[in-house]
């Protein structure tokens, strides 16, 4: 064999560029399919049940639908968190899951297990390739994804949302999905149409994601060119019709005024600590910020003691009620540190002030999410935005393997922990 054919075949082609393509796409697909293997390695819900068929009982929401079928906006019985008024019961909560039902009720009646499961395996695609459009690099783009998925309370959120459908946990996997799609844009192609459509999806099925539009109208109007300002302020004006007129006229029609939520009125007739808290003072209040602050940032586990055999043992169990983020997460502690840099940066910098906004907000709330063991579903309405801000630099030298350290414990907490 000569030179030149030695050459050939210990070198790539001659065209380079292609070859990198075609090399990134495998490391692309190999870490994305990384991603998903420690994802479903770890989750304990059953992914296959095909006689199971989700029904008014299991979700509000979609005896809501099934109600919308039969022409009505009442529920034919009364179910845990409903509304009640004048005799007639009413789901509360944000629209977009009713309307996904209303769209399967006809022809499956209900919605089936698989159906679920399928909207949740579509969170770890979406959520490895927006973090591969901060980080360029697959490997620590699947890191970081599994940080996301694994290591924080979206791990307890999509376990719970496959073996239950329950709505406090199919909202807040709804909200994410949209809020991924909005973050990709923000940090991609920054098309409105695209963004605004994430922004309705999380919003009609989290309301306090709606801070988020301050980032999504500075994106399309800022450095806009004359010709192109009118359409996506077209754009805008759309989403922000169906993002706020929507839940105007729901409320409106199931509850007599555009600005009655029907939070409130899911305590009529019920005693227990929130409904006090929120027939006392109020679905918002100052007297809920004490509390707040210290189960959403502190939330320590309690000593459970017990006797056994006479003799007295301290068991430590993680609290009901709400579990601190920086603890369980701490790789959100990087944003104390990259603070002036993500201020510096205009995208970031509305993010973070949209995340401040929401986080605010929960703080004045009644309730916290309980009952939630060892973790804190309402964190994720701000914890994907955190994420996003800090990613670009948590594997830059020696902050990777830190990095790779928190996400560790963070994921052997939420998996094995609690």
């Amino acid at each position: 064999m000569d030179q030149r054919q030695a050459s050939n075949t210990t070198h790539p082609p001659a065209d380079g560029g292609q070859a990198a393509r075609e090399y990134g796409a495998v490391g692309r697909w190999l870490s994305l399919l990384a991603v998903y293997i420690v994802f479903l390695g770890l989750t304990e819900a059953k992914l296959w049940r095909p006689d199971t068929l989700y029904i008014g009982a299991a979700n509000v929401q979609i005896a809501e639908a099934q109600a919308w079928w039969n022409g009505q906006l009442d529920l034919p019985e009364r179910w845990h968190d409903t509304a009640l008024v004048d005799g007639k019961v009413y789901s509360h909560f944000p629209l977009m899951f009713s309307l996904v039902s209303a769209a399967l009720v006809p022809m499956l009646g209900g919605v089936p297990h698989w159906f679920v499961v399928l909207v949740v395996l579509t969170v770890p695609f979406l959520i490895y390739e927006l973090f591969r459009s901060l980080l360029k690099s697959p490997v620590w783009s699947a890191v970081i994804a599994i940080g996301y998925l694994c290591g924080t309370s979206t791990w307890r959120v999509l376990e719970q949302t496959i073996r239950t459908c329950s709505p406090y946990y199919v909202n807040i996997t709804l909200a994410g999905i949209g809020l991924t799609i909005l973050l990709m844009e923000l940090y991609g192609r920054k098309r409105v149409w695209v963004a605004g459509l994430g922004l309705i999806i999380a919003t009609l099925s989290r309301q306090l994601t709606v801070a988020f539009a301050l980032p999504l109208a500075f994106m399309a109007l800022r450095g806009c060119p004359a010709e192109k300002r009118r359409s996506r302020s077209v754009a805008l004006a759309v989403v922000g019709v169906i993002v706020v007129g929507l839940p105007l006229v729901s409320n409106t029609l199931k509850f007599g005024h555009p600005l009655q939520t029907g939070y409130k009125l899911i305590y009529e007739g019920r005693e227990d600590n929130f409904a006090q808290d929120a027939l006392t003072h109020g679905i918002f209040s100052p007297q809920f910020v004490p509390r707040n602050l210290y189960y959403t940032n502190i939330g320590l586990p309690r000593f459970h003691r017990i006797t056994m055999a006479g003799e007295e043992q301290v068991h430590i169990r993680p609290n009901t009620v709400c579990t601190g983020i920086w603890w369980t997460t701490p790789l959100l502690l990087w944003l104390f540190i990259d603070l002036r840099r993500i201020l510096a940066e205009p995208v970031g910098r509305w993010l973070l002030l949209g995340a401040l906004v929401v986080y605010a907000a929960l703080l004045f709330f009644h309730a916290t999410g309980a009952y939630q063991r060892g973790y804190n579903r309402f964190s994720l309405d701000y914890m994907l935005v955190l994420f996003a801000v800090i990613a670009p630099t948590c594997f830059v030298g020696r902050r990777r393997w830190i990095s790779v350290v928190m996400i560790g414990w963070s994921v052997v907490y939420f998996r094995w922990l609690i």
